[in-house]
């Protein structure tokens, strides 16, 4: 079962604040293909989004738009022909070392089709797109 991400009132796109959906990865995500369908919800009064697995509920992420990352990572992805045009890409963030530090993988961005409620993972393996990007706290 398909769940749009599209306003019926007003046939647009859903911002943030209204992300609360099950996205369906086809193929799963890398080192986890049995992992299909997530739940993908917006946290309150951030940027960050929420995913849990509906396969596993004990495996979930926490992600960030890529473009708040590194801005200008849809479009550089987008020129590629990685990504379309009403695609949405996140990074899938995680914590690392001591002091505790926050990184982003930009190496396997997770790209979503907001309308479809589908997404999958693309693997990239090029310098420009990190495996553990550094986050700010102001990004």
């Amino acid at each position: 079962m398909k769940h749009s991400l599209q306003s019926e009132a007003e046939d647009q796109p859903v911002g943030h604040d209204q992300v609360d959906a099950t996205i369906v990865f086809s193929d799963g995500l890398v080192g986890l293909p049995l992992l299909v369908r997530h739940r993908l919800s917006a946290v309150p009064e951030t940027a960050l989004y929420e995913m849990v697995s509906q396969d596993d509920p004990t495996i979930g992420f926490i992600a960030a738009s890529a473009d708040n990352v590194k801005p200008g990572t849809t479009d550089r992805l987008r020129e590629r022909g990685l990504v379309g045009e009403d695609e949405w890409v996140l990074a899938i963030l995680a914590v690392h070392g001591e002091p505790p530090a926050i990184t982003a993988n930009l190496a396997g961005p997770l790209v979503v089709d907001m309308r479809q409620a589908s997404a999958r993972q693309l693997v990239i393996e090029d310098s420009e797109f990190p495996l553990q990007a550094p986050v700010s706290e102001a990004g």
